[in-house]
């Protein structure tokens, strides 16, 4: 079969310390501390072929997350600028769907020609993390397209307990592209939701909502807010492109945070203009910029206000915390879209029509030119690139 396989050296930095699990299993926590001299190309892979408790998956569309572009990326010692869990050599990609092919033997819950969208957390069950049901902080997690082989190729094999079904996607829009492309976005809105929902709490109807990036996390978040009862939802980013993208999923407000501060406008002022000096009752930090959006939340934030940190950042955030304490607010730490029901909540959304992600492709490419794709993802101005053996005119768009 055609894959996108990723490869790379096993070479700890000096002065790295590797754990019990990094030595026994040659994976890194940290793969911008391991990894050397990565590449990756389209090229030939064997078939693979499900284990009992496993099916085989015909690929039907992959969406390329940012790590999948960062990953390739070398700093100026060789290594990965990646700094996640990963192992290597792999076949990448951890947001895809597809058909069901063929059933290991012990498989009843799923049958052939079921198309699927697959949870890219793989939470083991049997850690402290899983038995409290915190499935997204499992300690011996395992990620599709980062620990073991994932969806940038024809075919992929994943254990039947993380498939959700499309059944009722395909019914609503009556196609399986469709299915497909909505079902690869599964994972990036099940991030959001899982910050915004189970993480968050969310909002009580006619609460004002804030998100900060509108990167595709970003752009899920507010889709999803915007038919959760967000009275006024608001967006701050910095490129065009992406201003744009937010307004098509529904923000009502989206301001370049770099133009105010050109302009001398406090971005806190706008807010408490914008809301009649109520305040924003959930912020969704989605642009890891941490030390740029917190002055700002902490002078609008509502009474009882929350914030929820979905966007990775990197160094240390210096946090006013006085607002939260005068205010009696909140901050929730998010990370994956694992269990609490994430997957079927949010595919009965699309599938009533709720939200429609495709709002967010802005590229859909070819397997064979997949770097098309993640040239794309990487230039921070594109929305969701999807990718897909089904596709005919490399580099077609929406």
């Amino acid at each position: 079969m055609r894959a996108f396989y990723v490869e790379a050296e096993f070479e700890p930095k000096p002065g790295y310390k590797l754990s019990e699990r990094e030595l026994s299993t040659r994976r890194a926590a940290r793969g911008n501390s391991v990894w050397k001299n990565i590449r990756g190309s389209v090229t030939d892979r064997p078939d693979p072929h499900p284990k009992d408790d496993e099916v085989l998956i015909k690929v039907g569309a992959a969406g390329i997350c940012g790590t999948d572009a960062h990953l390739l990326l070398k700093d100026e010692e060789g290594y990965t600028k990646y700094d996640g869990h990963s192992k290597y050599p792999i076949i990448t990609g951890h947001e895809f769907s597809g058909e069901v092919v063929e059933l290991g033997s012990a498989v009843h819950s799923l049958k052939l020609g079921d198309l699927v969208s697959v949870e890219s957390m793989n939470w083991c069950g049997e850690c402290d993390a899983c038995r409290m049901g915190m499935f997204n902080q499992c300690k011996n997690l395992e990620e599709p397209g980062l620990t073991f082989d994932g969806g940038f190729a024809e075919y992929a094999v994943v254990r039947a307990k993380y498939c959700y079904l499309l059944n009722d996607i395909v019914e609503f829009y009556g196609d399986n592209m469709t299915a497909f492309e909505l079902g690869a976005m599964i994972e990036p809105t099940g991030v959001a939701y899982n910050g915004l929902f189970v993480r968050g709490g969310g909002i009580r109807p006619g609460g004002h909502v804030v998100v900060f990036g509108a990167g595709p996390i970003g752009l899920a978040a507010i889709s999803l807010m915007k038919t959760s009862g967000a009275a006024k939802l608001i967006c701050f980013e910095t490129t065009e492109e992406r201003r744009k993208l937010a307004q098509e999923c529904g923000a009502d407000y989206v301001y370049d945070p770099i133009a105010l501060g050109k302009e001398g406008v406090n971005p806190s002022e706008v807010l408490m203009d914008l809301t009649k000096g109520r305040g924003i009752a959930l912020f969704a930090e989605c642009s890891g910029a941490t030390n740029a959006t917190y002055p700002v939340m902490a002078g609008a934030l509502a009474i009882g206000g929350k914030t929820v940190q979905i966007g990775h950042s990197l160094g240390k955030t210096s946090i006013d915390l006085y607002p939260y304490m005068f205010n009696a607010g909140g901050i929730s730490g998010s990370n994956g879209q694992s269990g609490q029901g994430i997957y079927s909540d949010v595919i009965a959304l699309m599938a009533s029509g709720r939200i429609d992600m495709r709002k967010m492709v802005t590229g859909r490419v070819h397997l064979e030119d997949i770097q098309t794709g993640l040239d794309q993802a990487a230039d921070r101005i594109s929305g969701k690139i999807l990718v897909s053996m089904n596709y005919k005119n490399y580099g077609g768009n929406r």
